[in-house]
Order: C-alpha cells, then sequence, then structure tokens
C-alpha cells in the first residue's frame, strides 16, 4: 500500500493487490484486445503464425515489468516500466493503454510519497477521462486523488473525497473497502470525535475473514485508538503483532510504516533511545526502497531525536542529509552513512 503522527505515509493506504492489478494482471488493456484480434485473425487463417507488432510486445512486456517492480515494492523501477508502457500507447494514439499507464504511474508515484508527481499524472488522466468512456476507472482515480490529498496533509480535503466515495453505491467493493481504511485513518488525522465509530465500521467491514496484511493495517489503526484512550501497551503490543505481519510477508511500505508510528508513541513518551532506534531501522527501510520523501521525514525526526540525546553530531549529519534529498539527492548512495552509535 504509510503513515503520519508527524509521519503521513502511503501504506496506509495503499490499494489492495486485487485493485491494483484489476483487469492487467500484469498486461494492459489495449494488448489484451490486440491480443484477442490476433488470434481471431489466426484462427480465420488455418494456422499459418501471425506476428505480434513489436510495439504490442514492448508494452506487454513494460507493463508486466511494471507490476513486477510495484509488488516488490520498487517504485523508482516500476515507473521507469510504465512511463515506457505510457510512451509506446502515445505513439499510437491508444488511449485506454495512456489511461492505464497513467493511472499506474500515479499509484507507484505514491508509494514514494511523491503526492505532486501524482497528481499531475491524475491531471493528465482527467483530461482522457474528461471525453467520457472510462466511467469504470473514475473510482480508482478519485481514490488515488484522496491518498494524494492524505500526503499532503490536506486531511479535510480528502475526508471529504472519501465521504464521496463511500456514499456512493455505485462505488465498487474493493474501492470501497479501500476507501473505508483511508476514511478511518483520516479520522484518527484530525481527532475527530467519531474516529472510534470509524473503526467500528471498518472492523464489521472486514469481518473475520480478512487477509493477514489488511488485519496487520487495522491493527495499526487499534493502536491508534489505543494510544488516544492511554492506553500505550495495548497499542505497542498492537504494532509488534503487525509488524511481525508485514515481516513474514516482507512488506517493506507496512514494516517501515509500523516502525514510524510506534517512533512516533516512544517519542511521546520521551524513550529517546528507543524512538532512535526505531527511526533508524524504518529508514533504512525507505532508504532500500529509493524513498526520498518518508526519508527525509525520518531524518528530520532522527534529527529532533538526536538534539535531545546531546548527540549533535549525529543530529548535524541527519540534517544534513536530509537537506541533500530535498535539494533532489539520490537516496541510494545515502544507505549506509546513517549510523546510530
Amino acid at each position: 500500500m504509510i503513515d503520519i503522527t508527524s509521519i503521513r505515509l502511503w501504506e496506509r493506504w495503499f490499494l489492495p493487490q486485487s485493485l491494483r492489478n484489476r483487469g492487467r494482471d500484469g498486461y494492459s488493456h489495449l494488448s489484451i484486445f490486440i491480443g484477442v484480434i490476433l488470434a481471431l485473425l489466426l484462427t480465420a487463417c488455418g494456422s499459418r503464425p501471425v506476428r505480434q507488432p513489436q510495439l504490442v510486445v514492448d508494452a506487454r512486456s513494460n507493463m508486466a515489468l511494471g507490476m513486477q517492480a510495484y509488488r516488490n515494492d520498487n517504485y523508482v523501477e516500476a515507473r521507469n516500466f510504465f512511463s515506457r508502457t505510457l510512451g509506446e500507447y502515445r505513439s499510437v494514439d491508444a488511449r485506454t493503454g495512456e489511461l492505464d499507464s497513467l493511472i499506474d504511474l500515479a499509484d507507484s508515484a505514491l508509494g514514494q510519497g511523491e503526492y505532486a508527481a501524482a497528481r499531475d499524472y491524475l491531471s493528465d488522466a482527467g483530461r482522457i477521462t474528461a471525453h467520457g468512456g472510462f466511467a469504470v476507472l473514475e473510482p480508482r482515480m478519485a481514490l488515488l486523488e484522496t491518498y494524494a490529498d492524505m500526503q499532503a496533509g490536506d486531511n479535510r480535503q480528502a475526508a471529504a473525497g472519501l465521504d464521496a466515495l463511500l456514499n456512493n453505491s455505485a462505488t465498487p467493493a474493493d474501492i470501497r473497502q479501500a476507501a473505508l481504511f483511508a476514511r478511518t485513518q483520516t479520522a484518527f488525522d484530525l481527532k475527530s470525535a467519531d474516529a472510534s465509530q470509524w473503526l467500528g465500521k471498518l472492523g464489521a467491514s472486514l469481518g473475520h475473514n480478512t487477509d493477514a496484511l489488511s488485519h496487520a493495517r487495522y491493527q495499526r489503526l487499534e493502536a491508534l485508538a489505543a494510544r488516544a484512550g492511554g492506553n500505550t501497551l495495548q497499542a505497542a503490543s498492537l504494532y509488534a503483532s503487525a509488524l511481525n505481519t508485514y515481516r513474514a510477508a516482507y512488506y517493506r511500505p507496512g514494516i517501515a510504516a509500523t516502525l514510524e508510528e510506534w517512533s512516533d508513541m516512544l517519542m511521546a513518551q520521551q524513550d529517546w533511545h528507543a524512538a532512535r532506534d526505531w527511526l533508524q531501522r524504518a529508514l533504512n527501510v525507505r532508504l532500500s526502497m529509493y524513498d526520498r520523501t518518508h526519508s527525509v521525514r525520518d531524518l528530520d525526526n532522527l534529527a529532533q531525536v538526536d538534539k535531545v540525546l546531546g548527540d549533535i553530531a549525529a543530529a548535524k549529519q541527519a540534517t544534513q542529509l536530509a537537506a541533500y534529498l530535498k535539494n533532489g539527492g539520490d537516496p541510494a548512495p545515502t544507505q549506509h552513512r546513517r549510523r546510530v552509535p
């Protein structure tokens, strides 16, 4: 799919796997359509083989590679492949494939916390859907727009967009479920009086047969409720359970988000040494994902903790690395430069 406190991360609102891959399974809609046409031509011509155009082969390959990178939480590589696919579709004015690629690019950008880029992709997609004929994709686009609002810290606007999705009877079930997760999160972020009610709605919606990652996400929301009620021991237990689930699935966005949320609680408790450890571990994960935006947030918090601990040299290094990333620096070379003594 990551979160906040002082950190509003993407994984908290990630699209379910079935939604992210719906209608594609690694292939573009246009490629499938062309494949069907070619199959019909092959049938009509007996057993004589029909060679696919190179553009179809390239688009199918790049879409599949992009989806594979996305599933591996490698959003930089995913965006590279989806950008190639976008160029291929644009070269033949294939509007459906172009739209599909733009939505995947927005989704991947959100995986890196780059909400401004996601908004640009969605704006381009909106210019295509404005001409009609793509109503089936509009709920997903609307959901991604609310995710961008949440990452930008505009939770009231996000809540309004999510309410619109939840109140629309035509919203698909998978979109509705993702929107309910996000709406519950915004309720906690806004410190709304009805946050516990949203959590109850989400729990009732999930039932007892939810998948492991959704259950872990729900536990993190339960941890927020426990923290709001002053029960930090219960919150820590919920975070530990969610973290174990994410580790077992090797799901890096969830691992980083849980460590970040947990560290926020530790900072509030003034458990500075533990908070620094949790933040460093979260930073290691973020940098491995080439995630500049969330790495900056972790570094800013690390600088704050280091100052409290009197480690001025470490605080200065964290500040310098954060500035480097804010100015467009590559996260990759920084992976092993920040170490907690």
